[in-house]
């Protein structure tokens, strides 16, 4: 495994998040501040990335952006994780009747196209930060469900699992103690590849106006601006374009060195168990 690479994407992860935590005292200009007589204006030592068609500057909208990015994708995250999660144990644990019955209804959810049902539920609820968020969490939740189910149904069967209900151990004690640590081991990988996929879903919506009201800083709604000015000013797109990219591959690559480590710990504790079987 690249430790270099690893290294690399967490430390711009963690740079872009301090720097949108500490955007009042990093940003060095206020992000709505605008200046007409210096519109689309190119790096200089003043603006180091530019100003936008207001005169703003790119690299303040830019750092300010990032507290809606992040915390955007924090939100939609944990609705798919905690929704995703229960719909998968309550499914995965009483596989019968219930379910049957959310996994079709997961079906239905995930035959819809991704992009096509966040717009609709963001259409549906209004635009903004909250609410567009909530919708691609709501989205992304039926995956979660299904591959929550796969890993329960697998660890309800174990002996162990048998030998606590049979001993009359309370069910959420089992489902927390004994059946949710395995089962959610594949989830925590996944939950990385939707952290990604979640910071271009929300680029996209707020492209799209669904997102961040205006004059917001957004790295989606400032790359709609960018674009809306693609022949007069080229070079605007390039900024929000480039870190929203690197941020989804710094993402991916620390899913990537988180999936492999708990790999080596699966196959670890399976060498561990044929050990104590042969022995």
């Amino acid at each position: 495994m690249n430790r270099a690479g690893l290294f690399v994407a967490l430390g711009i992860l963690v740079a872009l998040l301090s720097a949108a935590i500490f955007a009042p005292w990093v940003a060095p200009y206020d992000p709505l501040a605008q200046d007409l007589t210096n519109r689309l204006s190119g790096p200089s030592g003043a603006h180091l990335l530019g100003t936008d068609q207001f005169g703003r500057d790119v690299l303040s909208r830019l750092i300010w952006g990032g507290r809606n990015a992040f915390g955007g994708v924090a939100i939609a995250v944990s609705v798919t994780f905690v929704l995703g999660v229960l719909w998968g144990t309550v499914a995965g644990y009483w596989p019968r009747f219930t379910g049957t019955f959310l996994m079709r209804f997961a079906d239905i959810m995930i035959a819809f196209p991704t992009m096509v049902l966040a717009v609709a539920i963001t259409g549906s609820l209004g635009a903004g930060l909250v609410t567009s968020m909530v919708a691609i969490g709501l989205v992304l939740s039926p995956n979660t469900a299904q591959l929550t189910r796969s890993g329960v149904l697998a660890v309800r069967q174990q002996q162990f699992v048998q030998s606590a209900r049979l001993s009359g151990v309370r069910t959420p004690i089992i489902l927390a103690r004994h059946v949710l640590p395995l089962a959610l081991r594949p989830v925590v990988v996944q939950m990385t590849i939707y952290t990604g996929l979640t910071f271009v879903i929300q680029g996209v919506l707020s492209f799209l106006g669904l997102g961040v009201p205006k004059p917001a800083p957004s790295w989606g709604s400032d790359l709609s601006d960018a674009y809306a000015q693609i022949l007069s000013a080229p070079a605007q797109i390039i900024a929000p374009g480039v870190l929203l990219g690197v941020v989804v591959l710094c993402v991916y690559r620390v899913g990537d060195a988180l999936r492999d480590r708990m790999s080596s710990g699966v196959l670890r504790t399976e060498r561990k168990e044929d050990d104590v079987i042969v022995a």
